[in-house]
C-alpha cells in the first residue's frame, strides 16, 4: 500500500550562497587567497564559492584552486586586449562583454574584491552582484570601498609599513571570517633531504647577487653532508641559474646540485616541496606554495618586502630581514647601493639551514649559541605562530624592537578592538632611549588628533542640529561644512609631524571618503561616526602608549607605582 502524498505542501528549497572572489593579481596572492578561502569552507560548506582571476596565473594554479573553489572564471588579459593598439578598442569591448555576459548567468550573492587596483574596481562594478565587499566604482565613477577592513588595507597596507597583519589574515578578515581555531597538526610526511632553493623575485632589489647564494650553497653542502640543494625558477630565470650551478666554488658540489629552473610546472614543483626537507629562498609565489604543503620555510627579506604581511602563512615558516633604516623601501625609491642586501650575511642563513635540516627549531637560545652577535647586529629573525586563526611573527633577537615594530603592535590591538570587538593580547615591548622618545611624542600628536575628531564630532551635531531646527540656515550649515574641511587638513599636518599616526589618520580619510547616505542628514551622521571612531582609536592607542612607558619605567626601577609612571 503506497502512501498517499497528495495535497502535500512541499518544503521550500534554501538558496545556497553565492560568493564570487575577484583576484586579478599574481601567482602569490592567489595561493594566499586559497589559504584564507579554506577556512570560509570549514565553517560554511555548503557555499558555492566561485573565482574570477587571470587566465595566465590562474590556469597553472589550476590543480590547487579547484580545492577550494566551485567554479572559475579565467578572464584572459591578453586576449582581451591584442590588437587593440592596431584595430582599436572594438575587439576589446566585444571580448569584455562577452565574459561579463557569462558572468551575468551567475547570481552573485557577494562579491569580493581582493585585488587592490583601479582595473579590478571597475571590472567588480561590471559585475552583477546583490552586495559588494572591496573596491569597486559607482555610477559618478567614484571608488567606494564601504567594508571597513578593505579601508584599513588602502590606509595602511597601500601606505607603509606599519600594517600589523599577514596578507592571508586581512583577507580572511575583508571576507568574514572570524576563526579562532588552531589547525590541527598535519600528519608527519616522509621527506627527503633536498632543500629546495628559489633564489630569485620579481624585482632585483628584492633578491641576492648570485656570488652571495655560492657562498649560502657552499656552505650547506659542506657542513651537511647527506642533504642536495634543488634550484627552482621560472624559464626566464635560467640563465640566473646556471650563474649560481656553474660557479667554481660549487664545482666538487655539482652531483648534489639538481638544476630544474624552468624545468617544472607548478603542479610539479608543489608535489617536490611536499617531498623536501626546507624550502630557502626570497618573498615569492614559492615559499607560499610550501606553506601550503607544510614544507617548513627561510625567508630572506630584502627591498620593498615587508615581512608581518607575507611571511608564509604557516607555523614552520622563518623571516630574515635587515635593520636597514630604509628597509622595507617602495618599489618607486630609487637605489643604487642596496644596503639591506649586504646586511644580512650568508653565514646567518646556512647556520638557520643546518638547524632545520636537523628538524630542529629556531630560538633565542640557539642564536645566542650559534650566532656571532657580530653577524646579529644588522638582522631582525622571526618566527610564524598561528594564534587564535592569525599569524604572528615572533621575534627571536631578545630586546630589539625599534619604533616601527612597536607601533605595528598598537595597532593590532587597537584595530581588532575598534573593528572586530576582540581583544589581542601582545606583551608590553621594552623600549630604549629612542623608541621611548618616540612614544612621548606620538602622544601628543594622538592628544591633537583626538581634540580635532572631538571638534568633528561637535560640528557635525551642529549641522545636524540646524538642519532639524524649525528655520535652518544654510549659511551656518555652510560655515561649518568649512570647520570640518579645516579639521580635515588640520589632521594632515599632525601626519607631518607624527608620521606613526598615519594609518590612524588615512584610515580617517577613507572613511570620509565612503560615507553611507543618500541626504545630508544621513552623510553627517556618518561623518559623526566616522570622528568618534577616530577618537576611540585614539584613545585606545593613547592608553596603550601610557602603559608602555609605565612599564619601562617600573622595569627600570626609575618609578616605585605604576600612577607615577607617566608623569
Amino acid at each position: 500500500m503506497k502512501a498517499n502524498n497528495a495535497g502535500r505542501i512541499p518544503e521550500p528549497q534554501v538558496k545556497v550562497p553565492t560568493l564570487a572572489v575577484l583576484q586579478l593579481t599574481r601567482f602569490g596572492d592567489l595561493i594566499q587567497t586559497v589559504q584564507a578561502v579554506e577556512d570560509l569552507k570549514k565553517s560554511h560548506p555548503d557555499y558555492r564559492v566561485i573565482l574570477i582571476a587571470r587566465t595566465q596565473f590562474a590556469k597553472p594554479l589550476e590543480f590547487l584552486l579547484k580545492r577550494v573553489f566551485t567554479k572559475i572564471y579565467y578572464l584572459d588579459t591578453k586576449k582581451v586586449f591584442e590588437n587593440s593598439e592596431v584595430q582599436g578598442l572594438k575587439g576589446t569591448y566585444e571580448a569584455l562583454n562577452t565574459f561579463l555576459a557569462e558572468m551575468a548567468q551567475e547570481s552573485i550573492d557577494v562579491l569580493i574584491n581582493l585585488s587592490f587596483s583601479k582595473s579590478s574596481a571597475y571590472l567588480a562594478s561590471l559585475i552583477k552582484s546583490q552586495h559588494k565587499i572591496g573596491a569597486y566604482f559607482d555610477f559618478n565613477n567614484k571608488m567606494c570601498i564601504s567594508d571597513k577592513w578593505s579601508q584599513i588595507v588602502y590606509s595602511t597596507v597601500m601606505r607603509g609599513p606599519l600594517n600589523p597583519y599577514s596578507i592571508v589574515d586581512l583577507f580572511k578578515n575583508i571576507i568574514g571570517i572570524r576563526s579562532t581555531e588552531a589547525k590541527p597538526t598535519p600528519a608527519p610526511v616522509s621527506r627527503s633531504n633536498t632543500v629546495i632553493v628559489h633564489p630569485f623575485a620579481s624585482q632585483e632589489r628584492k633578491a641576492w647577487k648570485a656570488e652571495k647564494w655560492v657562498e649560502v650553497i657552499y656552505r650547506v653542502l659542506k657542513e651537511n653532508e647527506q642533504c642536495t640543494i634543488q634550484i627552482v625558477g621560472a624559464k626566464n630565470e635560467v640563465l640566473k641559474s646556471q650563474m649560481i650551478t656553474e660557479n667554481p666554488l660549487l664545482k666538487t658540489f655539482g652531483h648534489r646540485i639538481q638544476n630544474s629552473t624552468g624545468k617544472t610546472t607548478l603542479a610539479e614543483l608543489s608535489m617536490e616541496l611536499k617531498k623536501a626537507r626546507l624550502f630557502v629562498g626570497h618573498d615569492s609565489m614559492v615559499g607560499h606554495l610550501a606553506a601550503i604543503n607544510n614544507t617548513p620555510t627561510l625567508t630572506v627579506s630584502l627591498g620593498s618586502v615587508r615581512p608581518f604581511e607575507t611571511t608564509p602563512y604557516h607555523d614552520h615558516a622563518y623571516n630574515l630581514a635587515p635593520r636597514t633604516k630604509c628597509f622595507p623601501c617602495f618599489p618607486s625609491d630609487a637605489c643604487s647601493f642596496n644596503q639591506c642586501h649586504h646586511d644580512i650575511p650568508y653565514q646567518i642563513v646556512s647556520a638557520a639551514i643546518k638547524q632545520l635540516l636537523e628538524q630542529k627549531e629556531i630560538s633565542v637560545e640557539w642564536i645566542k649559541t650559534n650566532v656571532s652577535s657580530f653577524h646579529m647586529s644588522s638582522v631582525n629573525f622571526y618566527r610564524a605562530r598561528i594564534n587564535k586563526g592569525s599569524l604572528q611573527l615572533e621575534s627571536l633577537i631578545e630586546n630589539h624592537q625599534d619604533t616601527t615594530d612597536i607601533f605595528r603592535s598598537l595597532y593590532k590591538v587597537a584595530w581588532s578592538f575598534v573593528i572586530n570587538d576582540t581583544e589581542e593580547n601582545v606583551p608590553f615591548p621594552k623600549l630604549n632611549t629612542t623608541t621611548h622618545k618616540d612614544l612621548l611624542e606620538a602622544l601628543t600628536g594622538l592628544q591633537h588628533l583626538f581634540e580635532l575628531s572631538e571638534f568633528g564630532k561637535k560640528y557635525s551635531r551642529f549641522i545636524l542640529e540646524e538642519i532639524s531646527s524649525q528655520t535652518p540656515s544654510i549659511t551656518r550649515i555652510k560655515d561649518y561644512s568649512k570647520k570640518i574641511d579645516e579639521i580635515d587638513q588640520l589632521q594632515a599636518l599632525v601626519q607631518k609631524t607624527s608620521p606613526h599616526l598615519a594609518p590612524v589618520i588615512d584610515y580617517l580619510a577613507v572613511r570620509k571618503g565612503n560615507l553611507f547616505g543618500d541626504n545630508v542628514v544621513k552623510l553627517t551622521e556618518s561623518s559623526f561616526m566616522a570622528f568618534d571612531e577616530c577618537a576611540n582609536i585614539c584613545s585606545i592607542l593613547f592608553e596603550l602608549i601610557e602603559n608602555t612607558i609605565a612599564e619601562h619605567k617600573l622595569s627600570t626601577g626609575k618609578l616605585g607605582s605604576r600612577s607615577d609612571a607617566t608623569k
